[in-house]
Order: structure tokens, then sequence, then C-alpha cells
């Protein structure tokens, strides 16, 4: 009996050892377990940290290069303040200050020096803006997470061209081509914090000015008999003679300048511009044509070549009406007004200068998207009749275009209208001519205050930057690409601002 007693002890302290051994390698896991799930949670907000960081990045970048692109239009504004100082120089009375061309070129120069120096300027005050960040508080991109990201420092170094410090005494060349911003986020989640590093490479133009493109003002004084006048632009007697018979008299000496012709039904403007010799210049000629498309459009209006040829249409030619955008490379006149059903949109995309003359204007949509175009309204010769000036949504002078008005043969309601709606962007500018010296153009609101716009943090008229007036009509021509050959006017070209070689670039060291 003491021995089954004894067997049924061991029995049970055998089991409790099972049970003992079984709960501990329970443990074991459940341990394991609890310290893999604390190490991917570690991770987890360790990446959670760095996409906040990201974020930031991404935030702080796309919001300085926003700045850097109204910092450009400010500096272009800022440029021509200056150009005007100059232009004010050469006009009548020639200024004692700017009466050579080296003297005028080095004006410019100063001009261009500084627009660089104050544009290295504003940038540094941007890097500054976004040092000064870190006293901020953390900015939380969704609601309800629990992640954060801030500016931990933001610094400016200014590089030459070889990518080294200026500041850097051992370094010879100080001029500044880049300046370098290291920018500094800390992103965090929970809590674990990453930091990551965003360089700015921020290129300063080589130039502040476009020497290719420029305006020109007149120092002489014109004469009654004036060589650029009204009835040249648009001649009261249209020409008879066929193109082919005005080629053969300019080759015989009997032609006299301009060369104006009358375009027969067979024809082109292809098969003209192939007959002519070396040494005539498509500019010197004026085309009439009734029939637009038949004369241009070989196989089709689409970027047809002018190359500088004078074309006239009437105003009834429907086909002419019809294929106004995407215009380039053209010397264009409307001999009455120009009535378009639809847009006036992307003249000039390629890059060449063009002009387009009416005499009155009609568009029921929007004239804008203008490039390289010199585009005038002109009005009619009798005295009594002031031209319409008609749009319904939107008109925008901008990309080197210059939009030219003769506001003494315009109706007044719709010049004043224009003052207060048109807009401008890039080198766009808006050209005026009045026989009256005290007549002006001005951009005013509709309570006929001047438009303002905001020129490093100083209130500017609009007029000032973006309006030109003229008293002399051949000067007014001149600058709105109109010449001639009897034109006898020698103008001085003076630059338009427009930064050339300018960029940004962004990297994020991890």
């Amino acid at each position: 009996m003491k021995n089954v007693k004894n067997e049924k002890g061991y029995a049970l302290v055998i089991v409790l050892l099972i049970i003992v051994l079984f709960m501990s390698l329970a443990a074991t896991f459940m341990a394991g377990s609890l310290n893999h799930a604390k190490q991917e949670k570690v991770v987890d907000t360790g990446n959670q940290a760095v996409a906040a960081a990201e974020m930031g990045t991404i935030y702080y970048s796309s919001d300085f290069e926003r700045e850097l692109k109204l910092l450009k239009e400010e500096m272009q504004q800022e440029t021509q303040l200056r150009l005007n100082e100059l232009i004010a120089c050469i006009e009548l009375p020639l200024g004692a200050t700017c009466d050579s061309e080296l003297e005028r070129t080095a004006w410019e120069e100063d001009i261009d020096q500084d627009m660089k120096e104050l544009y290295v300027q504003k940038i540094l005050e941007k890097s500054n803006e976004l040092d000064e960040l870190k006293l901020a508080g953390e900015e939380v991109p969704f609601a309800g997470e629990q992640l954060q990201y801030h500016v931990k420092s933001a610094s400016a170094v200014k590089l030459n061209a070889s990518q080294n410090d200026v500041d850097d005494l051992h370094i010879i060349d100080k001029n500044v081509k880049w300046v370098k911003i290291e920018l500094n986020v800390e992103g965090r989640a929970i809590d674990n914090q990453k930091e990551l590093t965003a360089i700015f490479q921020v290129e300063i133009p080589d130039s502040f000015l476009d020497a290719t493109e420029t305006r020109k003002i007149n120092t002489v004084v014109i004469a009654e008999d004036e060589d650029l006048t009204y009835d040249k632009v648009f001649s009261i007697d249209p020409p008879t003679i066929s193109c082919e018979e005005l080629l053969t008299a300019v080759r015989n000496d009997t032609a006299k300048v301009p060369y104006e012709c009358k375009a027969s039904s067979t024809e082109t403007l292809k098969d003209f511009l192939e007959s002519l010799d070396d040494d005539m210049d498509p500019k010197d000629f004026r085309v009439y044509t009734d029939n637009y498309v038949g004369f241009v459009c070989k196989p089709n209006c689409n970027n047809t070549d002018f190359q500088g040829i004078n074309i006239v249409v009437n105003q009834n030619d429907v086909g002419a009406m019809n294929n106004m955008n995407n215009l380039v490379n053209a010397n264009l006149f409307v001999n009455g007004k120009l009535s378009v059903g639809n847009n006036i949109i992307n003249l000039g995309k390629n890059g060449e200068k063009q002009t387009i003359v009416v005499k009155e204007l009609d568009v029921d949509v929007n004239l804008k998207n203008m490039f390289n175009t010199n585009f005038l309204v002109l009005g009619y010769k009798e005295e009594d009749r002031y031209a319409r000036l008609e749009w319904k949504n939107h008109i925008e002078v901008s990309n080197h275009s210059n939009f030219c008005l003769d506001i003494d043969r315009i109706n007044e309601n719709d010049l004043q209208r224009l003052g207060q709606e048109v807009t401008f962007s890039d080198s766009g500018h808006l050209i005026y001519y009045s026989s009256d010296t005290n007549k002006k153009f001005e951009l005013l609101n509709a309570q006929d205050q001047h438009r303002m716009v905001n020129v490093n943090g100083e209130q500017k008229t609009m007029t000032s930057i973006y309006v030109t007036g003229f008293n002399d009509y051949s000067t007014f021509l001149e600058n709105c690409g109109i010449s001639m050959k009897e034109s006898k006017i020698v103008p001085i070209d003076v630059s338009v601002p427009e930064p050339i070689g300018s960029g940004f670039g962004l990297e994020v060291e991890y």
C-alpha cells in the first residue's frame, strides 16, 4: 500500500514539472513576441519621422520656389524703373551724362550690376526668413496624426561660377553666380525624430538686361513732313501694279520706295519670296491681297514665314480674319476693322518679332498669350470717326509684346475700360501716341485712382512700369515695329528688363 502511494506521488511531481516547463516556454515565446513588436514599432515610427521630414522639405522648398518667382517679377519692375532714368536722360533735350554711346553703355552696365547685387541681397533675406521659422511651432500636416515637422536652421553661401565661396579670402573671383541655401528640417513621429538637409541652388542671371530686345528712344526733332505718317501706314490709293511688274521695275531702278504691289489671283507669297534677288530686302515690299488664304496659306496658314514682307488685307477678307491664331513672322496690315468671333491667342510663339496693324479691333472673347508681337490699333483718318476697341473677357500684353494705340483716334470709353482692365506679364508694354502733349493714357481703376503694383516693398503706379507715351508719330511707330526706307530718324536703343541665364535646383541629403 505504501509503494502505491509513492508511485502516485512521483507521477504528480512529473505532471507538475511538465506544467512548469510548458509555462516557461510560453512565457519565453510571449516575451520574444513582445520584444519583436516593440522593435517593429520603433522602425515604423522612424520611417514616419523620415516621411514627416520629407513632407517638410517639399513644403518649404515649394514655397521658396514660389517666392523666388515673385522676386524675379519684382526685379524686372525695379529694373524698368532704373531704365526710366536713362530714358529720361536720352529724351529731348539729350542730357550731358548720356550723349555718347560709351556713357549709355556704362549706365546700363551700372544698372545691371546694381540689379545683380540687389537680387543676391533679396535671396539672402529669403534665407534669413527661412531660418527665423525655427522659432515657430511645429507644423502638423494631417489633423489627428502624430506627425510634425519644423525648420531647424537655414544658412546661405554665395558662390562664384566655380562653386567657390566668394567670402573666402583666398578666392579671387568674387562674382556671385550662385547662392546655395542649406535648409535643415526635422520630422517627428511620436517620440522619434529624423533630420533632412535640403540644398537650394539659386542661379544669378548673367544679365538683367536684354540688349537684343531694345526700346528705341528718339532724340531728333521731327519736321512736319515726318518720314513715317498715318497715310504711309495705310496708303490712300492702293497700288494696281502686279507684283511681277513691280519686281521688273525694281530691277530697272524705276520703282519708288516703298515698293507696293497688288497680288494677282495666281501669285503666292512663296513664289514671290523666291523671285526676290539676293540684294532685295523683303521688308521693303508691301503686298496687297484680296485673298489672304489663297496668297499666304500654301498648304495651310500655320507657321508661315513672311520673312518680313508687309501684307495688307481688306477687313472683309474672312479668310484672313479666321486665321489670326498662331500667327508667326508676320507684318500684317488689316485695312479696316479686325473682327474675330472668338479669341486672338498664341501669336508669335516661334520667337520671331512680328507686327499686326489694324484700324479698329473687335474680339468676342480674349486677346492674350501674345509672344514677340507688336499689335497696333491706329484708328481711322476721318477726324469725327473714333475707332472701337472691344473685347469681352480678358486683354493681356506679355512676352516681349507691345500693344500700341493712337489714343487721338480711339473711343474714349474704350480707352477708359482698357486702363481699368488690361494686364501685363513678362516684358509686356503699352505704347501710345497723342499729338496733344497734355493728353495722357494712364492705368486707372474704376474710382479714377492709379492702379498700383508692389516693387520691392514700395507701391508704384502701373503706368510708370508698363506705359510709354510719344507725341511724335514717327517715333511712336518705330517703337511699335513699323519702319520704312524713307525714314530718316536715328533712334537710340535702350535695353529692356529681362533676366538672362537664371535657374533653380534642389537636392535632399538623407
